[in-house]
């Protein structure tokens, strides 16, 4: 998320009012996951 907000990585982009989720699944089917509206 720091390198798009930074302009690092020209391809993506997030804008006021987008939401941004990030999720991992674990090998033992453990889920984390964090919502962010940017």
């Amino acid at each position: 998320m720091d390198l798009v907000v930074r302009g690092k990585m020209p391809q993506h982009k997030v804008e006021k009012g987008d939401v941004v989720m990030f999720a991992s699944v674990g090998a033992g089917m453990n889920i984390n996951a964090i919502v962010y509206r940017y």
